[in-house]
């Protein structure tokens, strides 16, 4: 086995598939290391990983070769354990070619339309607040609790007849089925959660296409439960089941920027008050602050997330010199790009400021803690725009004075060979009155 690295060959090596479970986001970076590479240079490299070639690139040009559909391929990338129990079988994320941007419009008339958005904006804000004023009579931690109220937040922005404690429980068990993301010690309680949350949105979605509840014919949900294929036809009701988790989970994924939010506030107070200050001159209101949706993007590039994104390639070619052979496995390292000198200026700095008056985000080829590419056409995620409502809204909530973040190194602190990590507490608060 060979680990090739454009232009040169280095040593033998091992397959690696361990060590990537072992080292987490610092995979990259070790590999890097251990091929004699500069830490930021953007030359691709190849290594071993579950018996076959996969290269890892990153940097703008990598961003463009990546979501270049005639030259890669999504269906399958993603190792079938972590897809299937947290995106599910037959759904937008393994997708390519024309039914993927078939349903990939459909995905982003739900999520990406701005008539949308500004609904989510304003529920979200007042579930927010609920939850700060909670703390003050309980203190609360922020992973768990702002998990739930972005939950409830999504599902009563799709419009589905739930009721609350069943959004509270479902909410939870995205978090879990998130906090066994790429663990295959946990894999087996990821199927269980999985079959849970299936099995309840398979019933309540076959109820709102017989028409046994009422929903508004234009929500979410209701769109979803007549979701057609790339011939018109009805999709299959599972697929339609967990279609409506892949449109409001990931708002709960959010919640794990969230606690990261809160840490970054605790590490950079002049912005915590700079946020004071705008929330203030808002006359209180969390939604549509400049000043907090830089600080937002700048938790979502500082602070890890997915580490790499998978494809395969689907004809010989080449990126920076290395050959791809047809059916090799490509790895978009993204805690590379998001930290690459090249792209970012000083990436190690935590500066909100490099975002203030970018107002078209998407247009940042070196910014990809959603994917990148175009939505309505690429795998870029259709609920960003969601995701980033939520994120400010809290960030902004958070920096109030009366709110106490933990400054406790429990609650500041995470591993970085975890993935999805967090800090262990979730961030504890509580609110002083």
């Amino acid at each position: 086995m060979t680990m090739s690295i454009a232009p040169k060959n280095l040593k033998s090596l091992k397959d690696k598939s361990l060590d990537f479970l072992k080292s987490g986001y610092l995979f990259a970076a070790n590999r890097r290391r251990e091929a004699g590479l500069e830490p930021h240079s953007h030359t691709p490299f190849t290594f071993t990983m579950l018996g076959k070639d996969a290269t890892v690139i990153r940097g703008e040009e990598a961003v463009k070769f990546f979501y270049d559909e005639s030259k890669i391929s999504r269906e399958g990338a993603m190792p079938a354990p972590i897809s299937d129990s947290l995106f599910g079988k037959g759904t937008i994320h393994g997708m390519d070619g024309q039914p993927h941007k078939v349903r990939k419009q459909q995905m982003a008339d739900m999520a990406y339309e701005d008539s949308r958005v500004e609904v989510f904006k304003q529920l979200v804000a007042e579930e927010i607040q609920k939850t700060v004023q909670g703390w003050a009579s309980k203190p609360g931690n922020v992973y768990d609790d702002i998990a739930v109220a972005y939950g409830l937040a999504a599902f009563r922005w799709a419009g589905l007849p739930m009721k609350e404690a069943q959004m509270v429980k479902r909410a939870k068990q995205y978090s879990h089925l998130l906090d066994t993301f790429g663990n295959p010690a946990k894999n087996v309680l990821a199927q269980v959660d999985r079959k849970r949350l299936d099995s309840y949105f398979y019933k309540l979605m076959g109820d709102i296409r017989a028409g046994k509840v009422t929903v508004d014919p234009d929500s979410v949900a209701a769109h979803i439960a007549d979701l057609r294929d790339e011939n018109g036809q009805l999709v299959d009701l599972h697929i339609s089941a967990i279609e409506i988790q892949n449109l409001t989970r990931p708002t709960v994924a959010v919640s794990r920027f969230a606690a990261f939010g809160a840490v970054a506030l605790v590490q950079n107070p002049e912005w915590a008050q700079r946020l004071r200050q705008a929330v203030a001159a808002n006359g209180g209101s969390l939604i549509d602050l400049k000043e907090a949706i830089a600080f937002a993007q700048e938790v979502r590039r500082v602070y890890p997330f997915v580490p790499m994104l998978p494809g395969f390639v689907k004809q010989d070619t080449e990126i920076s010199g290395c050959p791809l052979h047809k059916g090799q496995r490509v790895l978009m390292d993204i805690v590379g790009t998001h930290n690459s000198p090249s792209i970012w200026e000083n990436p190690a700095d935590f500066d909100p400021q490099r975002f203030m008056g970018i107002d078209d985000w998407e247009q940042v080829t070196g910014f990809l803690p959603q994917g990148g590419g175009e939505v309505r056409s690429d795998h870029r995620c259709p609920g960003e725009k969601i995701a980033v409502a939520a994120l400010s809204a809290t960030v902004a909530a958070l920096s109030h004075e009366s709110v106490e973040i933990s400054q406790d190194q429990l609650d500041t602190s995470f591993p970085w060979t975890k993935i999805l990590t967090r800090p262990s507490t979730g961030v504890r608060v509580r609110v002083n009155r």
